[in-house]
């Protein structure tokens, strides 16, 4: 049993939609040793008859995607076998670096990960992070430059795309929760919503649905991550560090009063000055319209670039800018992060004042008192965190 892939792809000069073959479902039956590995890993303990069948099947996809029998036995003791199968199946295929995307689409590096900020695909300078969907992602900015489209209207019109990306995949990601929890002890009934999701998404254009796919995808994961922190289980990647957001204080009311154009180069300049102030251990992980998110293991460098950014928008004219930041465990993929600190961070920024940076009282504990001073910013309810929780303003102490 195997979710067909059925998205069109756009050839990369034509622009023509074609569909590629249908493949056929993959139907249970794995070999009998790889059937003892299922039953010597407890995996179809308790089971017979038909649920026993449509459980082998279930393994045995995961299996030919390149799963491993520990990965498989880590999700059936958290009951996320129904996300492990939704994950593989929307994950598209190959593996690239940021640099493989640029020299096979014939663009500079810095243009390919310009157009993956601005298009809310988050941008790693290291790594093999990419797949197949993200070479035909980054062919569509050849695509639009080919037709002589405006270059600051192209990456407006991504912004655009990537602020609303993550409320589409939240609104389709709860309608799949709600069945996923009714269905953990049957995961494979995950193979039908996986190929109602594929419909969905095939709907839009091959750029669209490789999107849609991707942060679906990562929502699942976030989900999959809760999951595990419940039932004392490791997620592979995990490491502690620091989560910023920053973004600009009244941009919401200035797309009231501004023509697009002028919102575009106002987001254009702050994805400008945020590039130019970030580097190594800080990595800048998205730009999306009015806002910025970066990350770093290292919290005295990450609280340096956001008091930096703070100032550098002022000195550019920019509208006011406050950032938030919060520590934590939180886990990487293809160049975007997800996990409680990510989440924490974008609730803290929404309550700081302009023109400062306030953070979490994990991320302040980590902080060098000797390079930072913090007063306590109040105790705050943050939307969709349980407990109230304690911020702190900061800033750098003078040097002596």
């Amino acid at each position: 049993m195997r979710t067909p892939r059925q998205s069109r792809r756009i050839t990369p000069r034509t622009g023509r939609l074609v569909s590629p073959p249908t493949r056929p479902l993959r139907r249970p039956g794995p070999p009998p040793s790889l059937l003892h590995e299922f039953e010597r890993a407890g995996l179809l303990d308790g089971l017979s008859g038909p649920d026993r069948s449509a459980r082998m099947g279930v393994l045995n996809t995961l299996i030919e995607d390149g799963a491993s029998i520990d990965d498989l036995r880590g999700a059936a003791r958290g009951d996320r076998l129904a996300h492990l199968l939704l994950d593989h199946a929307l994950s598209p295929k190959g593996r690239y670096s940021i640099d493989d995307i640029a020299r096979k689409v014939g663009v500079t590096v810095d243009d390919a990960r310009r157009w993956f900020r601005a298009i809310g695909r988050g941008a790693s300078a290291d790594g093999t992070f990419y797949d197949d969907g993200d070479l035909d992602l980054a062919r569509g900015l050849e695509q639009y430059r080919d037709l002589g489209l405006d270059e600051s209207a192209i990456f407006a019109a991504a912004r655009v795309l990537g602020r609303n990306l993550w409320t589409v995949a939240g609104a389709a990601d709860s309608l799949l929760q709600e069945r996923l929890e009714a269905t953990r002890e049957h995961p494979e009934v995950a193979l039908r919503y996986a190929v109602e999701m594929r419909r969905i998404v095939d709907f839009e254009a091959q750029i669209l649905a490789h999107l849609i796919a991707t942060a679906l995808r990562h929502q699942l994961r976030s989900d999959a991550v809760g999951i595990a922190g419940d039932s004392n289980l490791t997620v592979r990647g995990a490491q502690e560090v620091g989560v910023c957001f920053a973004d600009l204080v009244g941009f919401t009311l200035l797309g009231e009063q501004a023509e697009p154009a002028d919102l575009g180069r106002v987001a254009e300049r702050l994805d400008r000055v945020a590039t130019d102030l970030v580097s190594p251990p800080v990595r800048l992980v998205k730009t999306i319209g009015d806002a910025v998110m970066m990350v770093s293991p290292d919290p005295n460098a990450l609280a340096h670039v956001a008091l930096d950014l703070v100032q550098a928008a002022r000195a550019e004219g920019l509208p006011q800018l406050r950032a938030g930041i919060a520590w934590g465990t939180a886990v990487p993929s293809a160049g975007d992060w997800f996990g409680r600190p990510v989440a924490m961070a974008g609730r803290v920024v929404t309550v700081a004042p302009s023109q400062e940076v306030v953070v979490t009282g994990e991320f302040y504990d980590e902080l060098d008192s000797d390079e930072f001073w913090g007063e306590p910013a109040g105790s705050h309810r943050l939307e969709g965190i349980e407990a109230p929780q304690k911020l702190f303003g900061i800033g750098r102490r003078s040097v002596a």
